[in-house]
């Protein structure tokens, strides 16, 4: 059972195409990096499998879509509404209360915190619902700190093992290396035909060596 596809996707703007004809599937206890320079189209394709925006032509499958709060989708610590109190924020998802590096608990408004703690909550919120089955991350990785990196890539992997899709976008390869089971390559609104062939993660050492090969060769001019 996939947890969401796209099937030959096309999502314009007036005469500005940002995807074009993009397929990509998520299933069960998957997790799948999205991997591409900025301005590759990205953020529009999470946005299309979280139902945010239509696509112009072909087909977004959800299987969750009748039950949204299976799908969950998160831009960044910009996105988090700064006036409000990171308290009820975290309530709101049913997220524990959090505690800083001091051990006393966060408070404040969300626009009050520190870029990587903004992070964090919102990553908390996110995670919280264990009956999650698509979670759809534009870059995560972004702003936390060594111990809160760990702490998502490690919650990333308990989400694959319970059988949650996860697509997760980012630019540091080296985290992605670390917890996908393939990644796919978006350059200029396209998949390359580097997608198709995952790196064969043979030793740690060598994923992110791998993941920067691939990439180099998928932004070559065919």
């Amino acid at each position: 059972m996939l947890r969401g596809e796209l099937e030959d996707v096309t999502k314009s703007y007036g005469r500005h195409t940002v995807v074009r004809d993009v397929s990509l599937a998520v299933g069960p206890g998957e997790i799948v990096g999205l991997i591409g320079p900025n301005g590759a189209g990205k953020t529009t394709l999470l946005r299309l499998f979280a139902g945010l925006i239509r696509p112009t032509r072909g087909a977004v499958r959800i299987p969750a879509a009748d039950r949204p709060a299976l799908v969950r989708y998160f831009a960044g610590e910009h996105s988090l509404p700064p006036e409000v109190r990171t308290n009820r924020w975290l309530a709101l998802w049913s997220a524990p209360a959090m505690a800083g590096a001091d051990g006393r608990r966060i408070a404040g408004t969300l626009g009050t915190l520190s870029r990587g703690t903004r992070q964090r909550v919102g990553l908390e919120a996110m995670l919280a619902d264990p009956d999650v089955v698509l979670l759809l991350l534009d870059e995560p990785w972004e702003g936390l700190d060594p111990d809160a990196s760990r702490w998502l890539s490690e919650e990333l992997l308990k989400r694959r093992a319970a059988g949650a899709g996860v697509i997760v976008s980012s630019h540091r390869i080296h985290d992605l290396a670390d917890v996908c089971d393939r990644c796919v390559f978006l350059v200029g609104g396209r998949l390359s035909p580097e997608s198709l062939a995952a790196p064969v993660w043979d030793g740690v050492g060598e994923r992110s060596a791998l993941l920067f090969a691939a990439f180099d060769r998928a932004r070559r001019p065919r």
